[in-house]
């Protein structure tokens, strides 16, 4: 099984209320090859809700940009999210690239100013530590090459608009 986050697939759970649809995975999920998750409505943050970063890593401190703490949903949507991963026995994700939650190649640096750091969010790392291997949306060619259905789906997503 693979692992995807909502908004990937059209989920508006995005902070703001959006989503990132690639509209391309929806093949995978409607053949039942995916298993959705947002680990930050699994914490129970709301949706909307205000942007947060992480602020601190040891110990974690992540903020909304009104200087909320929601360290402890991010972390209990993470562990809920991982679980729905490993009771699906999935082993590889895609992610939502910069999320403090998903980010799984870079986040942004807790100052609000869209400045990318090397890190991945709280959920990203809980799936590294039990080897499930990541992906972001901009990744799409290397998660079907690592999956093996390159051929298969090669074609109709390197024609792609969306990713």
């Amino acid at each position: 099984m693979i692992g995807v986050s909502k908004c990937l697939l059209g989920e508006n759970c995005t902070y703001s209320g959006h989503h990132h649809l690639i509209e391309e995975l929806m093949t995978l999920y409607q053949q039942g090859k995916m298993i959705a998750v947002c680990p930050e409505v699994l914490g129970g943050l709301p949706i909307p809700r205000d942007p947060a970063e992480i602020q601190n890593t040891d110990p974690l401190f992540i903020q909304t940009n009104q200087g909320q703490n929601v360290t402890q949903e991010y972390i209990s949507g993470a562990k809920k999210a991982l679980k729905v991963f490993l009771d699906n026995d999935v082993k590889v994700a895609i992610l939502k690239f910069r999320s403090p939650s998903c980010g799984c190649d870079g986040i942004y640096d807790g100052t609000f100013s869209h400045t990318l750091v090397d890190g991945q969010g709280v959920f990203a790392k809980m799936c590294q530590e039990h080897d499930i291997k990541l992906f972001h949306e901009n990744q799409i060619e290397e998660l079907l090459k690592y999956i093996g259905k390159d051929e298969e789906y090669g074609t109709y997503f390197k024609d792609s608009t969306s990713i």
